[in-house]
């Protein structure tokens, strides 16, 4: 007797059993890899949160380090430094952030107060009057007891809104002092839009009370967002470290999205970043995963099921690690680049100082000797002591120029190093052999450190025997871009070792502009010093 074969019921009850485990497998399958995909978007939102913080944390302590730099500096100076001098001096400093539209400084000397208000121009700064919201804004910074250093005040203008910072006061010989930006938030949003141009994020960032600092809708910037007291971005409790993150409409997309915060996230300043990521990026993603699980587990549930379970997990690793390294490379980076900048702000500021004090040094020496030959001339020969209190003029006006960058045209060295010159041949006579001048006019349009001339013949008046018998001979030649300028050795062995501030001047302006080609030297009986001609362009 033939067994009886499986009747149409028990297969209907085995197909229905598999397909519901086709079907569950497949729902089951399509859930956990949408769980997934969504618990890797949820660490990649967060780390794209940092970067951004990263970065406006980078970009703000740009802003105001210049604040920083000015009340480190201040006490340094000379108590009787110039005004002209100080605001040069300062300018520098509180500008020196391509993104530092405005500054101002009070400084209180006695019973005087003098407010300066700075704007940028295309060459550097200038000196304008201190618009009256900023002179009371630094009136009120005088008066209060503490001043935290980058604090700042919003307040609506028309058409622009302001963010004011004041520094801490710093006191020295030199008075009492206070330092500030004036920042227009419409200009410092749009410098802000180059910052992250392919991201699929916007950052907006607010102060304590709500206010708008920047935003991508600059409708909203200076604008009350969040109310402190009412809105749970301000009142939820946030553990240590710990990024919270709420999916919200966006007013400025229309569309939900995943926000990501964390309170007083820049230095020095009460404000919280905020940063909102659109769903229509991780929905797109998870619905594409789902359709595609769905056909190919009606196809081969088990071998799918392996397969993604799988790679995917493979792949989670290596993207979370790909993702660890990319942010640890962009955090070396960024700290690499602050750390440049650092360096070459320290590098010009070196140079500036030095500088300064060279100008001090030209200032009572020179003049006294220069009067002693005028008036020695003045009884010999009255037409050359006319020429000689002209040169000295011009000598004296060029030293009072003021040059930024620390550079200026070979053509204006060379007439000034000829007017110098002049002076010092007066002075020395025959102990000095006339200038031996050889530069190719292609090189007069170039750039070299501003007063270098001066400052190399100086060095060679100063540290060498001057004699009828054995004149000192000084050459300024050309050699391809190169100004070589050379002198006879014969040294005194009376003078004092200066430690080298003027070539060490001549060596930091030209390692902030990374140039490696200064020179000097001894070469056989010659003492020689080697000046590339710079080509800058804007």
């Amino acid at each position: 007797m033939k067994l009886a074969l499986q009747t149409p019921k028990y297969l209907i009850v085995i197909g229905l059993a598999v397909f519901l485990c086709i079907t569950g497998v497949t729902f089951f399958t399509g859930r956990f890899l949408e769980y997934r995909i969504k618990s890797i978007a949820d660490f990649a939102g967060r780390n794209v949160y940092r970067q951004k913080v990263l970065v406006y944390q980078y970009e703000f302590g740009n802003i105001l380090k210049g604040t920083e730099v000015a009340a480190t500096l201040f006490p340094e100076l000379r108590s009787d430094i110039s005004e002209e001098s100080l605001m040069q001096t300062l300018g520098t400093v509180l500008m020196a952030d391509g993104k530092v539209n405005k500054a101002y400084y009070a400084l209180i000397k006695g019973k005087d107060t003098s407010f300066v208000y700075l704007i940028r121009n295309a060459a550097s700064f200038q000196k304008v009057s201190m618009p009256k919201y900023v002179k009371a804004w630094a009136k009120q910074q005088f008066l209060a007891n503490d001043t935290s250093n980058a604090r700042g005040q919003q307040t609506k203008l028309t058409p622009a809104v302001h963010l004011l910072t004041a520094s801490s006061t710093v006191e020295s010989a030199g008075g009492r002092l206070l330092t500030g930006l004036d920042i227009d938030l419409a200009e410092l949003q749009r410098a802000f839009v180059s910052v992250d141009t392919k991201g699929q994020s916007y950052a907006i960032v607010v102060d304590e009370n709500g206010f708008c600092i920047t935003s991508p809708d600059e409708k909203q910037v200076g604008q009350q967002l969040f109310n402190p007291k009412q809105d749970t971005l301000f009142n939820s409790v946030h553990p240590f470290g710990k990024v919270h993150q709420e999916i919200v409409e966006s007013d400025y997309l229309g569309v939900p999205v995943t926000r990501y915060y964390l309170p007083n996230q820049i230095n020095g300043l009460n404000w919280t970043i905020i940063v909102d990521i659109p769903n229509l990026v991780l929905d797109e993603d998870v619905a594409q995963i789902r359709k595609y699980s769905i056909d190919m587990g009606l196809i081969a549930v088990a071998i799918i099921v392996g397969l993604i379970w799988f790679y995917q997990r493979k792949w989670q690793k290596e993207f979370l690690l790909r993702r660890e390294v990319e942010i640890n490379r962009q955090e070396l980076l960024m700290e690499k680049q602050a750390l440049k900048l650092l360096a070459e702000t320290h590098e010009k500021e070196n140079a500036m100082l030095q500088l300064s004090k060279l100008k001090e040094k030209v200032n009572p020496h020179f003049l006294f000797n220069s009067l002693s030959s005028l008036n020695a001339l003045i009884a010999e020969d009255t037409e050359l002591a006319k020429s000689f209190v002209v040169k000295l003029s011009r000598v004296y006006r060029y030293v009072l120029e003021s040059y930024p960058s620390g550079l200026a045209p070979v053509a204006e060295e060379l007439r000034f190093m000829k007017e110098y010159f002049f002076l010092l041949k007066i002075r020395f006579g025959d102990a000095l052999a006339p200038l031996d001048l050889q530069i190719e006019e292609r090189l007069f349009e170039g750039e070299i450190p501003f007063m270098s001339l001066q400052t190399l013949i100086e060095n060679a008046v100063k540290h060498n025997i001057l004699s009828k018998e054995k004149p000192l001979k000084i050459t300024i030649s050309s050699e391809k871009n190169t100004i070589i300028v050379s002198n006879n050795l014969q040294l005194r062995t009376d003078v004092k070792d200066s430690g080298k501030q003027g070539l060490n001047y001549l060596q930091s302006i030209y390692s902030y502009f990374g140039n490696q080609g200064f020179n000097y030297g001894v070469e056989y009986e010659y003492f020689k010093c080697y000046l590339p001609v710079l080509h800058l362009t804007e």
